[in-house]
């Protein structure tokens, strides 16, 4: 990803409280498209949901 890039996925991401650092970001999404890294990010949000809502459903 590029700079303009990385500020859209931390402007992004830290819309739910997702806060990410440049470096973080470079280091984990660097390879990347901005696309790709979302898509991964929104993934990880329904997955971390799903186990919340399991554990409150029990």
């Amino acid at each position: 990803m590029n700079k303009i890039e990385i500020d859209t996925f931390i402007e992004t991401t830290g819309e739910f409280g997702d806060v990410w650092t440049v470096e973080q970001v470079q280091d984990v999404y660097g390879n990347k498209s901005l696309d790709e890294a979302l898509a991964d990010r929104r993934a990880s949000y329904e997955h971390m949901s799903n186990i919340i809502g399991n554990s409150i459903n029990k």
